[in-house]
């Protein structure tokens, strides 16, 4: 019995620890067949890329030639919430070089051309490379191009804190964020987050691959599928009982 008191004790102590960090945690893992209700889709005139779910993950196929300064892009977004926040995924892509294109993450304005953004990608058989930088009303500023040190998959985070924008990747979860380059200044009211493409120059078939995308901040609100308190609290008890 005091075993069974002492794993209940730490099972509780596990959830209330737990479910403060959940609170302001949107999260979809594009389990099932399609996308939510949530998402929207922006693309190219025509709607000449595929926008699929399969395999627990949500795939964006471009084949079009465009570059980053024409306002329409393939790009599958959420709105965006008040204050600060940050935007993060995991990543990969098919071919998993780079295929002279961009992707990744974006926070947008109501202007299309009003953006921020944090990508991967670049040159055909180069080594991964990462992007950062502001789309200012039409005009791209860009912060810098710096190489990875790995291939896909990885991890992308964007992240929001008045003006100022900051850019992280990590190789596994298990590791602690770095910083890409150094933070900028960017004023603008977010409208929209999500994934997509900035530019497709080779005009080759480039798909971005989506595995779990995340929005985290005080203003966040929890999509409601992210937490199942059944299935949390009987993965908990089973890890109890494996000790």
């Amino acid at each position: 019995m005091k075993l069974l008191s002492v794993g209940i004790t730490a099972l509780l102590m596990t959830l209330c620890s737990t479910l403060p960090l959940l609170a302001g945690t949107w999260v979809d893992d594009f389990e099932g067949n399609e996308l939510g209700s949530e998402w929207t889709i922006k693309d190219r005139p025509g709607n000449p890329s595929e926008f699929k779910v399969e395999k627990g993950a949500l795939h964006i196929t471009c084949t079009q030639n465009f570059g980053h300064m024409e306002s329409t892009r393939p790009l599958a977004l959420i709105e965006a919430p008040e204050g600060d926040f940050s935007e993060s995924g995991f990543f990969s892509s098919d071919p998993d070089k780079p295929t002279d294109a961009w992707h990744g993450i974006f926070v947008l304005g109501d202007d299309p051309m009003d953006f921020a953004c944090l990508l991967f990608g670049g040159e055909a058989n180069q080594p991964q490379k990462t992007l950062i930088g502001s789309m200012v009303k039409g005009n791209w500023q860009d912060k810098g191009h710096f190489q990875t040190g790995f291939d896909v998959p990885f991890y992308l985070k964007i992240e929001k804190s008045g003006k100022q924008w900051k850019g992280y990747s990590k190789k596994n979860e298990k590791e602690d964020w770095a910083l890409i380059g150094n933070p900028w200044e960017h004023d603008f009211k977010p409208k929209w987050v999500g994934c997509g493409f900035i530019n497709n120059w080779g005009g080759k078939a480039v798909t971005l691959i989506v595995d779990t995308f995340v929005v985290e901040g005080p203003n966040v609100t929890p999509r409601a599928q992210a937490v199942d308190p059944s299935t949390k609290l009987a993965a908990l008890w089973g890890g109890l009982k494996r000790k």
